[in-house]
């Protein structure tokens, strides 16, 4: 009898495990494809670091090679106009920096650690069915094999397990957005504390990102909503096209190589109607999915399983595992879903984006968006002054109060008129 099965071997599922078995749970991991695999989502925030030297990885993730990051900056289409928001520079310090990651390497160092901790992997494992009982969870694996324990967790990303066996997966009506992209060898980048700095290009209907990766590698990849294409298929030609559409993207990559498949994903963002529920729950992008801009999937990943797994600890000392029990956890999630959903969904209005790339020192509200896109998502100190930040954004709706960025009014003017 496991105390908890977990499901996933990604960030979340490894960081519920290690966090389990460090506090003395007898913890199984199940993974069904082997390591390393390719997976997008490679930039880390800065919270992220502070978990990750609790888990006993920080130390094999800074030795990996993986870039260091120190800042995002966002950039208008001709490269004109640039915004660099500096991690050293937000209300909350010591948090600095964060890492620019090949998630094949990084979450396979995570999945050894689990194993140095104590945690039982079984890889390639793949689940069957599941069992919800009153006493027990019993989950059977395509081998034949029936493991049985007193919670399951949910980490199996997209997929999402149980949330997809229960029907609780919600897509988000307002982010029913695209994603195309790869890697290119070749691009060119910063130099110094810049060359790791990720850049967010704000174009009329949507917006790209280019992650600079070890080893002279760049990923790029466009987002946007998939109304915006027009008939058009999100593939490799798409994907030139845009970019040779965009004058900054199209200096920065002269000469440079794709080396890589092009992959689209599209209408990604959703939640779950609930996180829990008796004997399991739901973490990571298996619990929701938000769009990559600010780049919390990892850290909500990591800093999600901190929370489950105190959550499925405190339930096993008390011997109660009803949802009740995981209340907690559920809070902190819908908190900090809710706080980045808020500012994720403002960078596709107009207004928002005018007054993120011409930011106020007013009150340190720059410096608050500064901690937010660093991680902070428990401040009080942070929270209100996002607040305020968005009653000004409302206002700029209304009043100028920051100058227009040329073509985004009308693109989504236009978005809007179409069904």
């Amino acid at each position: 009898m496991y105390d908890a099965i977990i499901v996933g071997g990604g960030p979340a599922g490894t960081t519920t495990a290690t966090r389990l078995a460090q506090a003395g749970r007898r913890v199984v991991l199940l993974e069904r494809e082997p390591f390393p695999r390719f997976h997008i989502g490679e930039s880390l925030l800065p919270c992220s670091v502070p978990l990750l030297e609790k888990l006993g990885v920080r130390d094999a993730v800074a030795n990996a090679g993986f870039l260091p990051k120190y800042a995002a900056e966002f950039v208008n289409a001709d490269g004109s106009f640039m915004r660099r928001y500096p991690f050293a520079d937000g209300l909350v310090r010591g948090i600095d920096s964060a890492y620019e990651v090949d998630r094949d390497r990084f979450d396979e160092i995570l999945l050894d650690n689990a194993r140095k901790q104590g945690v039982e992997v079984r890889q390639p494992a793949e689940v069957r069915s599941f069992d919800i009982g009153a006493d027990r969870v019993d989950v059977e694996l395509r081998t034949g094999d029936t493991l049985s324990g007193q919670v399951l967790v949910d980490a199996t990303g997209q997929r999402s397990l149980v949330a997809a066996r229960l029907g609780l997966r919600q897509m988000d009506a307002e982010l029913k957005n695209f994603a195309v992209y790869s890697h290119y060898d070749g691009a060119k980048r910063g130099s110094g504390d810049h060359e790791g700095d990720i850049t967010i290009v704000l174009v009329p209907d949507g917006w790209w990102w280019v992650i600079p990766l070890a080893g002279g590698r760049t990923s790029l990849g466009k987002v946007a909503p998939s109304r915006s294409l027009g008939g058009r298929r999100a593939d490799g030609s798409y994907l030139d096209d845009e970019l040779a559409a965009t004058p900054y993207l199209c200096e920065r990559f002269a000469g440079a190589t794709r080396t890589a498949p092009v992959r689209t994903t599209s209408d990604y963002s959703y939640r779950s109607t609930r996180f829990a529920g008796d004997r399991w729950l739901l973490c990571g992008d298996a619990a929701a999915f938000l769009d990559p801009v600010f780049s919390s999937g990892v850290y909500l990943a990591n800093a999600g399983g901190f929370r489950a797994a105190e959550a499925i600890d405190r339930a096993l000392s008390r011997g109660r595992f009803s949802r009740r029990s995981f209340r907690s956890y559920e809070r902190w999630l819908e908190h900090a879903l809710g706080a980045y959903r808020q500012f994720v969904r403002g960078f596709y209005t107009p207004e928002f984006v005018e007054i993120l790339m011409r930011p106020t020192d007013a009150l340190a509200l720059r410096q608050a968006v500064t901690s937010l896109l660093a991680g902070e998502v428990d401040r009080f100190s942070i929270s209100w002054r996002i607040w305020l930040l968005h009653a000004i954004i409302r206002a700029n709706r209304k009043w100028n109060l920051a100058p227009r960025i040329e073509g985004r009014r009308e693109a989504a003017a236009r978005l809007d008129r179409e069904p």
